[in-house]
């Protein structure tokens, strides 16, 4: 009985936190959100030597809650150093790691690498708790006041260059449309008037939704697909919003159109798999959906879309497997 529950349980625990993971903002810290003030700390290093937030007070501050044996956030402390080396002493890196039975590992690892910065021991994960951080790694960056100015969830292959363009963001030496420009050239370029009149719809259709008024942002999206017909990535979002809504025929209208615009648009495809699975089609929406993954092998959202395929289709194992494989993914970054 105790294996049928956890089996059952386990594609219910992942939908929460995939839900939650492939929403517009990424979700890093559960107890502090940007511009509130972080939580202040007080850890020993690998010397014993207590080092404390409150001492770097003005000064801009890298926080990041890793694992020594994980490779995504090996990948986060390699990217680290590096950024240190360039920027020196204009910021203040300090990694914390909550799991305190890997103090060896954690040893050889800051020889490898050649860490230089503070490496924090939380013993009892009373910091990682106050902060509420999300995955492993996960990144915050305080700013001059003591304020959570950025979070960085998980790590991918952009991490070292959102991390320190936002750094230097909260140094004063760059503003946020350089910053843009830096981490997202095409936003630069010229745009039509229509595409710029749909991409206003989609951002405040984004923001309704954070306030959960999902009526409201539909009506939005509708009003971006109709400003620009050329743009698939409007019909995606709407496809995906009139999922939620329960209107899988609209959802597939926009879907195939999008696919038919960019037929490489992965998620176009995603959604329209998972559409078909809506209505009942699941094992066409479980072919449709193993091409998605062709287009791009670690999408987080298909892996979630095929857990939910073959939850429905009555086979618990395969939706694991996948609900597993999209938080990986998502442990990746996407």
């Amino acid at each position: 009985m105790a294996t049928r529950l956890f089996k059952v349980s386990v594609p219910l625990f992942f939908c929460a936190l995939i839900i939650a993971s492939l929403g517009h903002a990424a979700l890093a810290f559960r107890n502090v959100t940007e511009g509130q003030p972080v939580p202040g700390f007080t850890l020993k290093d690998l010397a014993g030597n207590d080092i404390s937030l409150s001492s770097f007070a003005g000064k801009v501050v890298v926080v990041t809650f890793f694992k020594p044996d994980q490779e995504f956030s090996v990948r986060a402390l390699k990217d680290l150093v590096k950024m240190q080396a360039k920027l020196g002493s204009k910021v203040v890196i300090l990694a914390i790691m909550p799991e305190m039975n890997q103090q060896e590992k954690l040893k050889e690892l800051v020889e490898k690498e050649k860490v230089t910065f503070p490496v924090l021991l939380d013993e009892g994960r009373k910091t990682y708790g106050a902060w509420g951080a999300f995955l492993y790694p996960t990144t915050g960056i305080v700013d001059k006041e003591g304020r959570l100015a950025v979070q960085v969830p998980s790590h991918n292959w952009k991490f070292e260059e959102t991390v320190e363009g936002n750094v230097r963001l909260a140094l004063g030496e760059i503003n946020k449309e350089q910053l843009a420009g830096e981490l997202n050239p095409k936003q630069n370029e010229e745009i039509s008037p229509a595409r710029q009149k749909a991409e206003n719809h989609i951002a405040l259709a984004r923001k309704l939704m954070e306030r959960k008024m999902t009526d409201k942002a539909a009506a939005e999206l509708a009003q971006a697909v109709e400003a620009d017909p050329t743009m698939a990535e409007a019909k995606v979002e709407y496809g995906f919003l009139l999922l939620m809504q329960g209107d899988a025929v609209r959802a597939q209208e926009n879907f195939s159109k999008a696919a038919e615009q960019n037929p490489r648009l992965e998620d176009a495809k995603t959604g329209l798999g998972a559409s078909y699975v809506a209505q009942g089609q699941v094992d066409k929406g479980i072919e449709v959906l193993n091409d998605a993954l062709k287009l791009n092998p670690k999408p987080a959202r298909t892996h979630f879309e095929l857990g939910k395929a073959y939850e429905k289709k009555g086979a618990p194992d395969k939706a694991a497997e996948h609900y597993r494989k999209a938080l990986e993914e998502l442990a990746v970054g996407w």
